[in-house]
């Protein structure tokens, strides 16, 4: 495990796994690992180009699955973690 000196590092290599996981189709397992950046995030702010990543990440689930629970629950936990201070 690596120290929580690497957590932003831990996090950038976690939205590149879920954008993967999305290219792959698998939309519940991508939004999964990408709600673990979130967290991983917690209490500090996202650099640009995770933001950028993240911000990618959030226009697919809609596209590939419109209407599905999964994206409208990412679409939504994706705008509370966005108006966060």
């Amino acid at each position: 495990m690596l120290p929580d000196t690497f957590r932003r590092n831990r996090a950038l290599a976690t939205v590149r796994l879920s954008l993967a996981q999305l290219h792959q189709g698998d939309i519940e397992q991508a939004t999964a690992t990408t709600e673990r950046v979130f967290d991983e995030m917690r209490g500090a702010p996202l650099p640009g180009r995770m933001r950028s990543l993240i911000g990618d990440f959030h226009r697919d689930p809609i596209t590939l699955a419109p209407g599905s629970a999964t994206a409208l629950d990412w679409a939504d936990r994706y705008r509370t973690e966005w108006s966060r201070p």
